[in-house]
């Protein structure tokens, strides 16, 4: 079933989606992405998905990383992989 809802267009061009188009979306997030199709005269809107990190950490753990950093080294001369399991157990004890 076709439901058609509508939105001023503000001072800046903007607008604000209403709330059913939000949820049809899957919006959750002030940060979410929105993608615009474009065919001649008509536009689509679709929700755009965040490309997944590589990140190893989490934003807790890199605050974390932060304040073992600014101390003494507690290990020297280990490679990547060490490095990197030491971390993690280091982010365990706390």
């Amino acid at each position: 079933m076709e439901h058609m809802y509508f939105s001023q267009l503000g001072n800046k061009a903007q607008v604000t989606l209403p709330k059913a188009v939000r949820k049809a979306l899957g919006f959750k997030e002030a940060r979410d992405l929105v993608g615009f199709i474009v065919e001649g005269n008509r536009v689509a809107l679709t929700r755009i998905e965040p490309v997944p990190t590589s990140d190893p950490f989490t934003e807790e753990e890199w605050a974390k990383i932060r304040i073992l950093a600014a101390q003494p080294p507690a290990a020297a001369g280990l490679d990547s992989q060490a490095s990197l399991r030491h971390l993690k157990s280091r982010l365990k004890l706390r």
